[in-house]
């Protein structure tokens, strides 16, 4: 068996490098490590890690929105450390004008859930503690939308 250490990066076809770079240095938080004009590559990091997240113009227009049960990538996550920090990324994605953010309760998680510039959807979520056992256990998920206060 191959022993993987981590998930090292995601690569996103874009169709507006400039607009994907703000939307991801300037909302979430990535700071650009490098720009590669000569292969077309935004590499941005968490800060952890030499690279998270690579940007690259797409050469033709996204096709449809795939369906939930459509084969391909349908999300990609972000963890944040504590409850706290998932209500101000709701808030501040609302102040940025990101529209239809849902708030879903994953039984083991709480998760925000909102489309980048191109579509693809994101997912930001605070785990509980006690995550990884409640998996193990059949933590039985589900899918309750919930509201935050301000």
């Amino acid at each position: 068996m191959i022993q993987l250490k981590r998930l090292g990066h995601i690569l996103l076809r874009v169709a507006d490098l400039e607009q994907s770079k703000a939307f991801y240095s300037d909302l979430l938080g990535f700071e650009i490590v490098e720009e590669d004009p000569n292969h077309g590559g935004v590499f941005m990091t968490l800060g952890e890690h030499g690279h998270t997240l690579d940007l690259m113009l797409a050469d033709s227009p996204a096709p449809d929105r795939l369906s939930p049960k459509q084969v391909g990538l349908q999300h990609f996550a972000f963890q944040v450390d504590s409850f706290e920090a998932l209500k101000d990324a709701y808030f501040t994605l609302q102040d940025h004008g990101i529209e239809d953010i849902r708030a879903i309760d994953h039984v083991s998680q709480k998760s925000i859930y909102f489309l980048d510039p191109d579509g693809h959807t994101v997912e930001i979520y605070h785990e509980l503690p006690n995550a990884l056992a409640m998996f193990r256990e059949g933590r039985e998920d589900r899918d309750d939308p919930f509201t935050f206060e301000r």
